[in-house]
Parts: structure tokens; C-alpha cells; sequence
């Protein structure tokens, strides 16, 4: 390749890197550039378009909590994307099933099959893409990136050499997901050398199988979390490993053994509550935030500084909660319930249906971080009771279920909140009361897991493999060979093997990367700090401008490196991985590109 060719490259090519790729193609395809262009793409995995987590050749099992019809590669955005075909997932999948769109849109498909789809996406776009420009994939890791002046330089190795190579691009962007809060992961597993005799851990899950594959049949196992991966992880060591699952007159499952697994699965995390299962068509009818919107917000403050997430938020959160739940509830007893204007107007019409109905129980904010069933809020559930209640409201669904109505408040207003909370809009007080008390709640009970994922939990519970009598908090203590799990309810038992199943956040700097770490000793990158008169905040985020654009020790702006998807979580919110609109940076880097370094006159 030319020497003097204009290099771009993307390091990523999961979801978010194949939307960039496709934004920054389109625009190409669009102008007549003045000079040769060449496009890099890294992905360590060699699955373009999918990367780690939607590996096409993980098991049917793994399935999806993002419904098929919100999935789709392709988007209305100007310019028009490349002349290819140009299927969303439920359209490509019905083709592949010989079915209709109405039979798949309204459900979650397995991970894999969403790979397959992102990589043939890729795929159409590599193709097209190299009739007008130069496009060279790399099945390697970057490890390190080095501001050179006006150029990048991006050092990285392919997993199958022990060689490095080096490449000098123009523009950069970042979106490594995951893997890039994996710092004190990867420290763990280079540094540390267990002696044979010291108990056995798992602290990373994926990839399950290869992961999976050293825990010994009948064994005992504890995992660490209790949410999505969880339910990856117990259905790799049960129906991964042969087990499989029937349905009952019901509708109930029933799991029947192949002896392969663990004789017995401890799971517990820091609530001891499941993520509360999710229909497919949940969210299919948009909601408009009646109370919780950025007026009402805003208003508060009469124009002076930032909202606190506790005293202007909070508040108006409780009360859009309040109001889903009492309207499905109204509805239920043919009722109708009218918003007003005011909280005092929603109250008295609560207050006069109490007054008719004062056998029904009053809704209490605090019941749904709680295992109660909501008919009977004062007696505690036991894990079994509550997860076969939760799935029961689920089942029912937000439009029959004031439970689930409360329950799926916090994903109807995220963009809401997340307008507010990016780029430090809240106190830097509030961003870690967020943080660090109300996020992993709030995902809870919003963003769980398929119904179908649920039952199979539920099959695993009655079968007496997966065991909840120490999902609370318990104290964990290294014995010889293996694991102390203790509560003060019960007497202590022994695991042989602890998995942790929790997804790596950026909770500080020490979780950053290597790749991140490199950069940030050299002043290439800095945390992202929230700060007041008062105090300051620090996010554990690389800190961006609103295009994402990094910002250096010194304060400078680096255009040349952005960042995208989970890397911006900290400053953004709720990066889904499959979004194209959500903190979408992808559009606004393949733009810059144009208008910064390529002099292009866009085609009639």
C-alpha cells in the first residue's frame, strides 16, 4: 500500500466498530476524496463485525435480552448507506428460518446467530467498500498507541506470532468493549502463580467452554454474581454439558440430568435477587415520561448549577414508578387513572381507591430491591418462591402487571436520564451516589434476562443442582482445596472451584487496560474528574470531548484518537453494544474524518 495513503483505523470490530465502519464507508462512497484512503481494522477475535461476544460459534443456548426487531446494522442516518442489501436481523433471520418477520421480530435469538448476521453485514461493506478505497483487516491485538506528532502510531501482534509490527495511521478509533476495564484481570492472571494445593478460581467466564471445561463432574462450584452472565455460566456447566430441558403441562420446565455437571452450583452476589426476566415485547410501545422529564428537572434549579441525582431525580423517578404502577393497576379493576398536573392530583386518586379497595396492598418504592411479592409485601420470600414469582409478573408482562409496569420504569426514561447524566451533568456528588448506589439496582430490575432464561433458572432450582441458601452476601473464605461459603443463618459449606460471573467495570484507573494504562503513564489520556467548588468526583473514564475525542494530561483535545461504546461508560450512560443511537459517536468521527482531512465535495 502507498506510503502516502491517509490511514484510518478502527480497533474493535465488534458491533460498535461495524456501525463506525459502515458511517465512515457511506461517507467515502458519497465524495470524491482528493486523495488515496486507507482503512484498518483490528480485531484480536478475527471475527469482524462480532467480535468476542457474539462469537457465531458459541452455543443456542446463549440467547440475546435485546428483542430481534431492535436489532439492525443499517441505518436511516444521511448519507445513505453503501448500495448492498440491506437486511435488519428479524428480516435476515426470518429468510434464514423460512418464516415470516411477524414469527421472529417479537423475540430473542441466540448471540451466535446475531454474529452471523454482524458478520455478514461486514462482510457486504468489506466487499463494496474495497471498489473505492483500500481496506486491510488484522486478526491482532493492539497493545500499545504512541502520539507521534501527526501521526498515531498503533503497535500490535497477531495472536499466532511472536512478532510485532507497527502501523502509522491519521485517524483512530477505540472500541474495545469490555476488555478494557480487564486491568486487574489480566494483572491476576500474567502475575500471579498459584501452588497446585491453592483452591481453585475462574475470574473471567468467557470463553464458557474453554473456561468450563476444567471444572470436574459432580464437583462443588460457587459463582460470584447473579446476573446475565451468571445465566450464561450455570447453563454452560448444565445444558452445555449435555442436560437438557422439557416442557411440562404448565408451560413450567423441567431439567433432566446428564451426570456431567457439578453435583452441586452455589450462587450468590451482593443482594442475593435475581434480574427480574423481560418479555419480548417489552418496550415495543414507546413511553413518554410523564414527571420524569429535563424540564421538570431542570426547573428545580432556577437556572443555577447542576441537579443532584437524590433531591431533584430521585424524587420524580419514585413518582413515574408510582404512576406506572397505579395505572396498570387502575386498569386492572377497570379503572382510569389521570396523570393531572400535579403529585397532589395523582395522590388523592390513589388515596380515594385505597378508600374503596383497602384490601390492596399500597405500592412501596423499596419492595422492588426486596424478595416480596407485592400482593403480600410484609413476609419474605425464599429465592425459589421469589424467582417463581418474579417470572410469574413477567409472564404477565408491564401492560397486566403493576409489579412489572414499576419494574420496567427505569429502561423507559434511560435516555432521559442519561441526556442529563453525560459529560458530568449531574454533582459530581450525585455521579457517585449513581455510581456506586442505585446503577447495578436500577439495571436489575430494568434490563434482565428472557423469560425462557428464567424458567430454565427456575428447572435448575427444583432439580436441586443450582443451590440459593447462600445467595446473600456470604462470607468467602479460602480453605484447603476449595472454598468456605458462610452465612449466619446456616452452617458453612465447601465449593472446589469459584467462578466469578460479573461482567469487568471501570470502578478505578487499576482497571484499565494495558493498552489504556500505556497511554494514560504517557499523558496521552486522562481520567475524567467531576469537580465542584466542593469536592471531586474521579470516574474511572478516559475523559473525551462531546465528539469523543480524547483529552490529554495537559488539557489539549486529540482529534485524532476517539473513543466509543463502553470505553465513554462513566461519562456516558447505558452503552448498549447493539445501539446505533445511543451516545452515538460512530456518526460524528466518520464525519470529522471528512471535514477535517479528506477535502471532499459531496456528490450530487
Amino acid at each position: 500500500m502507498s506510503m502516502s495513503a491517509f490511514k484510518v483505523a478502527i480497533v474493535g470490530l465488534g458491533p460498535k466498530g461495524l456501525f463506525a465502519f459502515e458511517r465512515l464507508l457511506s461517507h467515502l462512497y458519497n465524495s470524491d476524496v482528493a486523495k488515496e484512503l486507507e482503512v484498518h481494522l483490528f480485531e484480536k477475535t478475527g471475527n469482524f463485525g462480532a467480535g468476542k461476544i457474539y462469537d457465531p460459534l458459541q452455543s443456542d443456548y446463549l440467547l440475546m435480552n435485546y428483542p430481534n426487531r431492535n436489532i439492525n446494522v443499517w441505518t436511516k442516518e444521511y448519507p445513505d448507506p453503501l448500495p448492498v442489501e440491506k437486511l435488519s436481523f428479524s428480516e435476515w433471520f426470518s429468510k434464514r428460518k423460512n418464516c415470516s418477520i411477524r414469527e421472529v421480530a417479537d423475540a430473542f435469538a441466540p448471540r451466535g446467530v446475531v454474529g452471523t448476521y454482524l458478520m455478514e453485514c461486514f462482510e457486504k461493506l468489506y466487499e463494496v467498500g474495497n471498489s473505492f478505497c483500500k481496506i486491510k483487516k488484522h486478526k491482532a491485538a493492539v497493545f500499545d498507541i504512541l502520539s507521534m506528532g501527526e501521526k498515531t502510531c498503533l503497535l500490535y501482534q497477531n495472536p499466532e506470532s511472536e512478532y510485532h509490527s507497527r502501523l502509522n495511521v491519521d485517524e483512530l478509533l477505540l472500541t474495545t468493549g469490555h476488555c478494557s476495564w480487564k486491568g486487574r484481570l489480566e494483572s491476576k492472571q500474567n502475575n500471579a502463580v498459584r501452588a497446585e494445593s491453592e483452591p481453585g478460581t475462574i475470574p473471567f467466564v468467557y470463553p464458557l467452554q474453554q473456561k468450563m471445561s476444567g471444572i470436574p463432574e459432580n464437583s462443588m462450584v460457587g459463582i460470584k454474581g447473579m446476573g446475565l452472565t451468571f445465566i450464561d455460566t450455570i447453563l454452560a456447566l448444565t445444558e452445555g454439558r449435555g442436560g437438557r430441558f422439557s416442557c411440562v403441562d404448565n408451560g413450567a420446565l423441567l431439567y433432566h440430568k446428564s451426570c456431567k455437571e457439578p453435583k452441586q452450583i452455589l450462587a450468590f452476589s451482593r443482594s442475593g435477587l435475581p434480574m427480574i426476566p423481560r418479555s419480548s415485547h417489552e418496550g415495543k410501545k414507546e413511553y413518554k415520561p410523564v414527571y420524569f422529564t429535563q424540564d421538570s428537572v431542570y426547573n428545580q434549579l432556577d437556572g443555577n448549577g447542576k441537579p443532584s441525582f437524590e433531591e431533584h431525580m430521585l424524587p420524580l423517578f419514585k413518582l413515574e414508578i408510582t404512576y406506572r404502577y397505579y395505572m396498570v393497576l387502575f386498569e386492572n379493576y377497570g379503572l382510569t387513572l389521570d396523570p393531572g398536573e400535579s403529585a397532589e392530583t395523582l395522590q388523592k386518586q390513589i388515596e380515594n381507591f385505597h378508600s374503596k379497595f383497602p384490601s390492596e396492598p399500597r405500592f412501596n418504592f423499596g419492595n422492588l430491591f426486596s424478595p416480596v411479592d407485592f400482593g403480600d409485601p410484609n413476609t419474605k420470600r425464599t429465592p425459589l418462591v421469589y424467582f417463581k414469582y418474579v417470572l410469574s409478573q413477567a409472564e404477565l408482562g408491564s401492560e397486566k402487571s403493576p409489579f412489572m409496569a414499576a419494574a420496567m420504569t427505569w429502561g423507559q426514561i434511560g435516555e432521559t436520564f442519561n441526556r442529563i447524566y453525560r459529560f458530568g451533568g449531574m454533582t459530581p456528588d450525585s455521579h457517585e451516589v449513581f455510581d456506586k448506589k442505585y446503577r447495578s439496582q436500577l439495571n436489575r430490575i430494568s434490563y434482565g434476562p428472557p423469560l425462557e432464561n428464567m424458567r430454565k433458572i427456575i428447572a435448575l432450582l427444583d432439580s436441586g443442582i443450582l443451590n440459593l441458601n447462600y445467595s446473600q452476601n456470604p462470607e468467602i473464605k479460602a480453605v484447603s482445596n476449595g472454598w468456605r461459603l458462610k452465612t449466619p443463618q446456616i452452617p458453612p459449606i465447601n465449593v472446589d472451584t469459584l467462578i466469578d460471573a460479573r461482567i469487568p467495570t471501570n470502578s478505578s484507573c487499576k482497571d484499565w487496560s494495558k493498552l489504556l494504562t500505556r497511554m494514560r503513564q504517557r499523558g496521552e489520556v486522562r481520567e475524567y474528574l467531576i469537580t465542584s467548588e466542593h469536592t471531586t468526583y474521579r470516574t474511572a473514564c478516559p475523559e473525551i470531548d462531546q465528539k469523543g475525542n480524547v483529552v490529554a494530561q495537559n488539557g489539549t483535545t486529540n482529534s485524532k484518537i476517539t473513543l466509543y461504546g463502553t470505553l465513554t461508560e462513566g461519562i456516558t450512560y447505558d452503552n448498549d453494544s447493539l445501539s446505533r443511537t445511543r451516545n452515538n459517536m460512530a456518526s460524528s468521527w466518520a464525519k470529522g474524518i471528512m471535514e477535517r482531512n479528506v477535502k471532499l465535495e459531496l456528490k450530487p
